[in-house]
């Protein structure tokens, strides 16, 4: 099925070789030298090569390239970076390729871990690179970080990871709806998805944009399983899975794993859907690799044969067919990477990178793919300069199904529930999805409609997440955020928190000038990149404490996306004390009651107030909660006791105990002796009380702990005939004995 061409090349093309491209220029004539560098050996090496040559053919046989006057035409230099078995190598064939061939322009990669590499090297020779295959968003978050340096580097196809996963998510989305209808599952019955992915770079970022969307679309992750992408049996994952029940399987491949996944959970008979990203199911060889096991495997790709993206997609998919008996992958987009870089060159009138990336860099065409533009340079989200732009009305790519031996695209079309900014998006060609019939066949748990109940009153001020908490010693606030959400570096006066991987939902902590709140959130989110921002709603409010506050939602632009927000300031002088919440709808919900109970936990130092950057423990089973520096990391519980400790020196250390005791000091000694303490001895009690008017005993103590003197600051509170007990003490040789910060903690017990 493959063009004899292929095989040929594969057998004898074992290092970069200059190949002219087709009826290419005579060696006189001024020419301008394209390699392509790609695993040559296997399809996704052939796609480069092909898209390259149908490039060169088409400019060359139109007469070349006006550059100065002088006619120039494509030349091709094949480089096989066997990257797919061995990515190490990769780095070394590009370095050939650039040190013994000269060429003016690199198109090709596939493997992130290989594409990093020769990155690297293009860099280093100022050579310019368009990655034809690698997904790994870090290749072009690299050039927001150091743009002098990699400039040279642009994303020619696919969209990154992030992005694919994005829209696997609304495939997913579509395949659950249809799903549920079909299986009559009710309202609060949640799918279980497993997710299968190869264990690569380019599909790391896609677990935990996972772990934060699927749940919100109503789906409950049942595990995780990471093979090999050169895995050839899965069956002990598979089996894992079966195990499970999961309705639907969301894999990650890239790899020939692809194939043996499909092969087996066709041969397991496993009643789940499956879809997701399945290289190997983008080629037409997949049928007959897995027996036809394969049928109703779900796979992202690029092409479809009959399905038209644009008026230049089905003349090259016909013409790819005829030529090789194959469906392209998206490593062909060679084709449009070539095309689009000699239209630049004819625009500057230059071969020389530092003049020709600015006009790269403004790239509007219609390819094969669709719309095709770049990220700019000051993308804020994404962060992404020189990405490939995703969305409606530019690069979405399909989701494709295989039916009975044929390979259909099946997204994007319209469903219930589907985004708005999506309605409307499809393609010529495009046709319904086929649950497969095992999976209706099944006999499934499904629960009866539950009556609507209302929920019980959330105690005054209780707040419903985890919470770490912010404080701006500045300014004299604090605010509290999801404890998974990481700290991004401070810019000027704004701090941004973000969840994970996914950047969104996104809290920002702004300091802006404006004359009024409206003023200020604009400031701050043209700051982040924002733009056409809108204010839909604007009320006065007050923080816990009575002070006066504004709460904004608001809309923006980031980036080509749609954005919600909501937002809390407070005026101090002539700037605003801003925190605001918000998300891209297709990566993560706008959650208002969420995002308005994070902004309203704003408030500002009065008496009482900590000195220290908090995070907080709550126990469910006993009421009450205590904040701790959030430095400090959580050690699986024990017991009734949790212990909290500081990094790998394992003190300063908290422990929060429940003990019985007639006395404070009898549960602090059977607390410590549980703990491992020796020759416990209590130095001084006291009685006070919590700030809400508590009685509490507070006691000093010492105690051994493996032959080293320890101190300790405990507070206790009892409840029936057993203490809460909050106990901060450390090794004296290791860290201080800080009974000001060590009291300041234990004070901060309160119960609900």
């Amino acid at each position: 099925m493959k063009k004899f061409m292929f095989a040929v090349l594969a057998s004898v093309l074992l290092i970069a070789l200059v190949v002219p491209a087709c009826a290419g220029p005579a060696a006189e004539e001024n020419v301008i030298r394209v390699g392509v560098i790609g695993p040559m050996q296997n399809l996704e090496g052939e796609a480069h090569w092909w898209g390259a040559q149908k490039a060169a053919k088409e400019i060359n046989d139109a007469g070349g390239i006006m550059l100065n006057g002088e006619q120039y035409f494509i030349e091709l230099i094949q480089a096989d970076s066997n990257e797919i078995f061995e990515p190490a190598g990769a780095a070394a064939v590009m370095e050939r390729l650039i040190t013994v061939d000269e060429p003016d322009l690199i198109v090709g990669g596939f493997r992130s871990e290989a594409v990093f590499a020769m990155q690297e090297v293009a860099m280093d020779y100022h050579k310019l690179f368009i990655g034809c295959g690698p997904a790994d968003p870090e290749l072009c978050g690299k050039v927001a970080k150091d743009y002098d340096r990699y400039k040279y580097f642009f994303r020619g196809t696919p969209v990154n990871s992030i992005f694919l996963v994005m829209g696997n998510f609304l495939v997913l989305e579509m395949v659950g709806g249809m799903l549920r209808d079909a299986l009559g599952m009710p309202p609060q019955q949640n799918l279980k998805v497993a997710i299968i992915a190869e264990k690569l770079t380019w599909a790391d970022p896609m677990l935990p944009i996972s772990e934060t969307k699927l749940p919100a679309m109503g789906m409950d992750i049942v595990g995780t399983w990471r093979p090999s992408d050169t895995a050839t049996d899965v069956t002990a994952e598979l089996s894992a899975i079966a195990d499970k029940e999961p309705h639907i399987i969301f894999h990650v491949f890239s790899g020939p794993v692809g194939i043996t996944y499909a092969k087996q959970w066709g041969e397991l008979e496993i009643p789940a859907c499956s879809a997701g990203i399945n290289v190997e199911a983008q080629k037409e060889g997949f049928w007959e690799s897995t027996g036809g096991m394969g049928n109703y495997d779900m796979t992202a790709n690029m092409y479809a044969l009959g399905v038209q993206q644009s008026p230049l997609t089905v003349p090259f998919l016909d013409s790819y067919y005829e030529e090789t008996g194959d469906f392209p992958t998206y490593c062909a987009d060679t084709y449009n990477a070539i095309l689009n870089y000699v239209d630049k060159v004819e625009k500057s009138q230059s071969l020389d990178p530092d003049v020709l990336i600015p006009y790269i860099e403004k790239t509007d065409y219609m390819s094969t793919a669709g719309r095709f533009m770049y990220y700019p340079n000051d993308s804020k989200f994404p962060a992404l300069p020189h990405d490939v732009v995703f969305g409606p009305g530019y690069i979405t790519g399909l989701g494709c199904q295989w039916q009975d031996g044929e390979l259909k695209a099946v997204w994007p079309q319209d469903f219930p529930g589907m985004p708005e900014e999506w309605k409307g998006c499809t393609y010529p060609g495009i046709v319904p999805y086929i649950i497969p019939p095992r999976v209706l066949e099944h006999e499934w748990v499904i629960e009866e409609a539950a009556p609507v109940e209302e929920a019980a009153p959330a105690e005054e001020g209780a707040i419903s997440f985890k919470a770490a908490e912010y404080t701006n010693a500045d300014y004299g606030f604090s605010v509290k955020y999801p404890s998974k959400w990481a700290e991004k570096e401070a810019t000027g006066e704004t701090t941004v928190f973000y969840a994970g991987a996914a950047l969104v939902p996104v809290m920002f902590v702004a300091i802006e000038e404006g004359a009024t709140c409206a003023d200020a959130v604009t400031a701050a989110l043209e700051a982040a990149g924002g733009t056409d921002i809108s204010i839909e709603s604007e009320s006065e409010t007050a923080l816990a404490d009575g002070t006066p506050a504004t709460e904004i939602i608001c809309k923006a632009g980031l980036q080509g996306f749609p954005a919600d927000a909501v937002t809390l300031g407070v005026q101090k002088g002539n700037k605003w004390v801003l925190v605001i919440v918000g998300t891209i709808d297709v990566m993560s919900p706008f959650d208002v009651p969420l995002f308005s109970e994070i902004v309203h936990t704003l408030q500002f130092e009065e008496e009482g107030a900590i000195s220290f950057k908090a995070a907080e423990y709550t126990n469910a089973d006993y009421g009450f909660s205590v904040k701790y520096p959030s430095k400090w990391a959580e050690k699986e519980a024990t017991g009734e006791t949790t212990v909290f400790y500081a990094g790998a020196a394992l003190v300063p250390v908290m422990f929060v105990a429940i003990e019985e005791g007639a006395t404070c000091a009898d549960a602090v000694t059977a607390a410590l002796e549980a703990a491992g303490g020796t020759d416990i001895s209590i130095e001084s009690e006291s009685e006070t009380a919590l700030a809400d008017g508590t009685p509490a005993t507070e006691i000093i103590c010492k105690a051994g702990l493996q032959g080293f003197p320890a101190d300790a600051v405990t507070l206790g509170v009892q409840k029936g005939n057993k203490w809460v007990l909050v106990i901060v003490g450390t090794i004296d040789v290791m860290a201080p004995f800080d009974v000001p910060l060590f009291s300041e903690i234990v004070h901060t017990l309160q119960f609900e």
